[in-house]
């Protein structure tokens, strides 16, 4: 899929030819790292990153982290993965020469402190004070540091050679002590795709017209921005080769993740952080990050860089940020935000043009006079790409200054709060002793396996039990079968528990009465929730069953019986298109959907001599026992065997649809997401521009997806003058013809979230958006787990159970209208309603009783002789909830699915 997506491949690359690397390597020895050989930034790349209207992209970067890395005995170069494109990801390990050879042991004295135990005792065990003080003092700190993240914010990528360079050859007694009591891991970039993506359009732009003109693709092949956004999800290669650092080899102490968009007119924003203060964080990771704020904060003014703000935008509620996950595994996990310039071209700021107060919430903090979270006002000048690398360059020195000289601090506190929270979990004290999964009793056993993925990457103890066992509980004992997780207590507590528990957002305000403070990111996000995962809290202590640890075991599937003319694959499993991609059931690269073997969905439960299958499962005539067995072990699905043909009423025909979705210059993630969440599971796919629309030749396509994007985007795009003319306009009027052209000759489209506004207007449907043009203090639901009615009887709610959790991140709402459709809109149902009561499951909402409770959250309108699919939130927002997933699934089978059967949905409000 990613071979054939490559739009806006590189059309300029600066010159970075093999032979200077080659030159730069056979030129270096392996000396002190102080030597001539040792090479300036500007040797490799041909110029000083940091320079004016110059950007460098990761051709430079690999090249000069591989020279430096020959040239000297005070850094090791690993690679740890390779990016979505097929770029190195390079980890660089800083230390002196004496700690680059026991590496091994300073990772294993991190590991041991980092869970609290000795690992030759097994769990149970916890390691005592005085062993973890003097492993504290044989130790170094690990010190993480990172760039490139987000690709539009240049200047840490661009500094990161130079950042290396400082810390590899500088001879002053800090960074000496650095490197004694310390390993500085630099990522020179984590998202290299990005870094050339952006880098390749500015310099082929710079000095011209659109020199500013913003990327108009994702500058991350799948997420763009969102891959900050990914740190418990891990669905990006990048995340996980990253998180496979964090928690399984290094266990840095200090994660410090930096970014570049300072509230203006700061010129830097660093910790303390804003409220509120997640409730599962240990209070010393807190303070902590308080104190290593503070003293980044006096490095600035000891240097005379003013301009530095703290307390305000970004808090420390939210798990999902790269500085984020790390908190809740006891690590200092922090960021900075440097003020930009705009790609390498300066900007000037005259005074006048400074507030007189900033921060997210108006009049947070004064601009021009000092206070306690902003002590040296920046008034106003000239800023260069090259002063936001000197500010993050001082914020690097001091935090690695700060890693040195505390290191036996920050070593034994790794330790200290691992003890804590696994004694926590002894007392079930702010959560249970321990979750319990059977992945039976989940809906989709699948997200179970797929959690304890998760669980084993984020570094997550468990145990697979290899025997029934019992425990107490409340009213009674608790039997559990064989194949049930166990997540006991342990010093990542947090991490587990803010996973699923359910949250209670504060209710905060700018002032009393006033709009509602929007908190960084999510308020209520636990993937029990998102995944469908039916987990069981377990209070009261209990010895731990056999079972092996850390196994996750994908053998959930299950044969039921034989079948004489096939066998039906249950519906309620998000893999199922995965296994029916593996059967056949998908063409493959360049094949035609008609030449995909034979299969039919059930259009209502069949009985069979091996028991029931319900309504939505996928029937293969032609699949043998084998073939059925291997399908249920490969993918953990259900099969039942068909004795006989059901009748021709009961299935229906179901080819695999020819999918297009709507890709807009305006590049909005959500469009990317569609593009990850389809490659996961076994669609196929085509890209639509606005030109391809706009053509009116769509006839090749079964189904048109408009991800989520504003109505007047999608009708506009970019406006002329605002980049090359290629990329301006949107669907316009003949896209929009060419839209209703293909739904009334049979096609169907889905939109979601925002997009439905734009089909409502399109197709003159009856509904409306209740949540469009209302304020913040009308309607405010940010971030939150919401429930959902389903009716599964329903083809979109096909394989769902009655009762779901939608991930609602400032989502809409349906309304029936009483008038005012086209004359061509037929059948109208409405299969998922938003809960009536008690709809609010994690998280917080201002107004949801009366905006949203009870309305439609899906819709399903017969235009012509096709149909328009409306989802008012994103059932596959952010790859995250995957208990919904089925519902855009549903939506995309049964576009080719011959006689789906009419049903009205429920009786939403």
């Amino acid at each position: 899929m990613i071979a054939r997506d490559l739009s806006l491949t590189a059309r300029w690359r600066l010159v970075f030819g093999s032979w200077i690397v080659a030159a730069a390597l056979a030129g270096c020895s392996t000396g002190g790292g102080t030597g001539a050989d040792v090479p300036m930034p500007a040797d490799v790349i041909g110029f000083a990153p940091g320079e004016d209207y110059k950007l460098t992209n990761y051709d430079g970067i690999k090249a000069y982290f591989e020279a430096l890395a020959a040239s000297t005995d005070r850094m090791a170069l690993e690679q740890i993965g390779e990016s979505t494109r097929g770029e190195p990801l390079y980890l660089a390990a800083i230390s002196s020469p004496s700690n680059l050879r026991r590496l091994e042991r300073i990772k294993e004295i991190t590991r041991t402190l980092a869970y609290a135990r000795d690992p030759e005792a097994g769990y149970g065990s916890v390691l005592a004070e005085e062993e973890a003080r003097a492993l504290a003092r044989e130790g170094v700190a690990i010190v993480w540091i990172d760039g490139g993240l987000h690709a539009t914010e240049v200047a840490h990528g661009q500094l990161m050679p130079e950042m290396a360079h400082h810390f590899v050859t500088d001879e002053s007694p800090e960074t000496r002590r650095v490197r004694e009591n310390a390993v500085v891991l630099l990522m020179p970039n984590m998202n290299p795709d990005g870094l050339n993506i952006v880098a390749d359009w500015y310099m082929s732009n710079v000095g011209g017209e659109f020199e500013m003109a913003r990327v108009p693709e994702l500058y991350h092949h799948y997420i763009g921005h969102d891959n900050n956004r990914d740190w418990y999800m891990l669905t990006q290669v990048e995340t996980q080769a990253v998180t496979r650092q964090l928690y399984h080899n290094w266990f840095p102490q200090i994660v410090y993740n930096q970014h570049q968009s300072s509230p203006f007119p700061g010129r830097i924003w660093m910790p303390p952080f804003e409220n509120p203060v997640n409730p599962h964080l240990d209070p010393l990771v807190v303070s902590s990050l308080n104190q290593m704020g503070h003293s980044m904060r006096r490095r600035f003014d000891e240097e005379g860089k003013p301009g530095v703000n703290s307390g305000i935008v970004f808090d420390l509620w939210w798990n999902g940020s790269m500085r984020g996950g790390p908190d809740y595994h006891n690590m200092l996990g922090f960021l900075t935000e440097t003020a930009g310039a705009g790609y390498a071209t300066p900007r000037c700021y005259d005074e006048d043009e400074i507030p007189d107060t900033f921060g997210a919430r108006a009049g947070n903090l004064p601009a021009k006079t000092p206070s306690t979270n902003y002590n040296n006002p920046w008034l106003g000048g000239c800023w260069h790409l090259r002063d936001a690398m000197d500010y993050m360059m001082t914020a690097a020195k001091a935090v690695a200054d700060m890693g040195a000289k505390l290191k036996e601090e920050y070593l034994f506190n790794h330790y200290l709060m691992g003890r804590r929270q696994i004694e926590r979990g002894n007392t079930a004290e702010g959560g249970p002793f321990a979750y319990v999964l059977d992945p039976l009793a989940s809906h989709d056993p699948g997200a179970v396996v797929e959690f304890m993925g998760l669980m084993s990457r984020s570094g997550i103890e468990f145990l697979r039990a290899s025997e029934p066992f019992s425990v107490a509980g409340p009213e009674g004992d608790l039997a559990f079968p064989a194949g049930s997780y166990v997540i006991p207590p342990q010093a990542f507590r947090p991490y587990v528990v803010d996973l699923m528990e359910p949250k209670e957002y504060p209710d905060r305000r700018q002032y009393p009465g006033g709009p509602p403070e929007p908190p960084y990111d999510m308020t209520g996000y636990e993937l029990r929730f998102q995944m469908g995962l039916q987990a069981v809290n377990v209070d009261e202590p209990f010895d731990m069953p056999p079972g092996e640890w850390g196994e996750v075991a994908t053998d959930i599937g299950e044969v039921r019986g034989e079948g004489a003319a096939g066998f039906a694959v249950h519906g309620n499993a998000n893999s199922i298109y995965r296994g029916l991609s593996a059967a056949g059931g998908e063409p493959g690269e360049g094949g035609d959907a008609d030449e995909a073997p034979e299969r039919f969905r059930t259009v209502q439960a069949l009985a069979t001599p091996n028991g029931d299958v319900p309504a939505g499962s996928y029937w293969l005539p032609d699949l043998s026992a084998d073939e059925a067995r291997t399908l249920a072990a490969d993918h953990g699905l259900t099969l039942t065997g068909v004795s006989s043909p059901p009748s021709p009423g009961a299935v229906a025909e179901a080819r695999p649809p020819r999918v297009a979705i709507y890709r807009s210059w305006q590049a909005p993630m959500p469009e990317g997401w569609t593009r990850w969440v389809l490659d996961q599971y076994g669609f196929e796919w085509e890209n639509v521009w606005d030109a391809d629309v706009r053509s009116g030749d769509l006839s090749r396509f079964d189904v048109i997806l408009l991800p989520s994007q504003a109505a007047g985007g999608i009708a506009s795009g970019n406006l002329p003058g605002t980049m090359p003319e290629q990329y301006t306009g949107g669907l316009g009027d003949e896209g929009a013809a060419a839209l209703r052209a293909f739904v009334e000759g049979g096609g169907w489209l889905v939109a979601s979230d925002q997009a439905v506004d734009y089909a409502i207007e399109t197709f003159g449907l009856p509904f409306r958006n209740r949540a469009r043009g209302l304020s913040s203090q009308e309607f405010f639901i940010p971030g939150s787990v919401i429930r959902l009615d389903v009716d599964p009887s329903h083809p979109l709610g096909y394989g769902m159970d009655a009762e779901a959790m939608a991930l609602f991140s400032r989502g809409q709402v349906l309304e029936r209208t009483g008038g005012g459709a086209a004359g061509n809109v037929g059948r109208i149902s409405t299969p998922v309603c938003y809960a009536d009561s008690d709809f609010l499951v994690s998280g917080w909402t201002l107004g949801g009783e009366a905006v949203l409770a009870g309305y439609p959250a899906a819709a399903q309108v017969e235009v012509g002789a096709g149909q328009v699919v409306l989802f008012a939130f994103r059932p596959h927002f952010r790859g995250q909830p995957r208990n919904t997933f089925k519902l855009l699934f549903n939506a995309l089978a049964a576009s080719t699915t011959e006689r789906l059967p009419a049903s009205p949905g429920l009786s939403c409000r």
